[in-house]
């Protein structure tokens, strides 16, 4: 039987783990999820917290490895519960369905969950409630792995989502000042999803399936001239080789420090060789 947990799984956090765990307990797990949500509701463009070409990776490690459904959100907002419930079952299959304590929908989002667990038991579709997961700072929720990451702190991301923000995207041609100085960086390109704060991180990075160490510089280089985009660049600890126009991900361990500007190449080049030492404490303590 297939049990749909239903959410936006934007971030795939603890709270969204819960959620799947408990439809693999009761049968075939999958995540339920609607298309054209941000449109609907007029919320404004913004990165994912995890990349789409990542989420599979992560599934896979969760019980019953969950698929992915997803319905228009424009023809299911208006659906009293029995209908969404009918319309559920009739297109996907569903024999249950799994939702938050939080759970709301119908013409203004009238109905709670309790509304939806009684038209389940009319329509002999159960419907199992799962309260929020909690720490000692309050529920785990994808608006809290957004602040902490806003703030840099990678570690209480980590914490909330159950394993290291990992931002991804595609190695590109930088100025190649780093290896001038003896820092070759590997600068993270077309960035698939939300990247943390500025600031210098001791990070793993995933090259060709390789785990490496790495200290990442987030920011705009003030060192080295002004009005520059934000960069991601990536100094992998004891490699070298040319990775130009590969996939690169990088998962993020501990914040070193703030971006701050050098009077001197060499200033920053000395900067960099402690910035790497603790890099390396910082990935070998967790």
């Amino acid at each position: 039987m297939r049990v749909c947990a239903v959410g936006k799984f934007d971030a795939l956090h603890r709270g969204h783990r819960l959620l799947a765990e408990r439809a693999a307990a009761l049968g075939e797990p999958a995540l339920l999820g609607f298309s054209g949500l941000a449109e609907a509701l007029g919320w404004g463009p913004r990165l994912p917290l995890t990349a789409p070409g990542d989420r599979a990776r992560i599934l896979a490690t969760w019980p019953g490895a969950p698929a992915e459904l997803s319905l228009p959100f424009a023809a299911v907002r208006n659906l009293d519960p029995a209908a969404f419930l009918r319309l559920v079952r009739a297109e996907l299959g569903a024999g249950g369905l799994v939702v938050g304590e939080d759970f709301r929908g119908g013409p203004g989002r009238a109905h709670d969950a309790a509304a939806f667990v009684a038209a389940g038991a009319a329509l002999g579709l159960p419907v199992t409630v799962v309260g929020h997961l909690r720490d000692a700072a309050g529920a785990v929720s994808s608006t809290r792995v957004r602040a902490a990451l806003g703030g840099g702190d990678v570690a209480a991301a980590a914490a909330l989502l159950g394993r290291p923000h990992r931002l991804c995207g595609r190695v590109v041609a930088g100025e190649r000042r780093g290896r001038t100085i003896g820092f070759p960086t590997a600068n993270l390109g077309e960035r698939a999803n939300l990247a943390p704060a500025p600031g210098v991180y001791a990070a793993w990075a995933v090259l060709g399936g390789v785990r490496l160490p790495a200290a990442v510089n987030l920011g705009v280089l003030p060192t080295v001239g002004a009005d520059r985009a934000l960069t991601v660049e990536a100094h992998l600890i004891g490699w070298s080789g040319d990775c130009y126009g590969a996939p690169l991900a990088l998962e993020f361990v501990a914040r070193l420090r703030d971006e701050r500007r050098f009077p001197s190449l060499a200033a920053l080049a000395a900067q960099l060789m402690a910035d790497v030492a603790a890099a390396r404490r910082a990935l070998a303590a967790g």
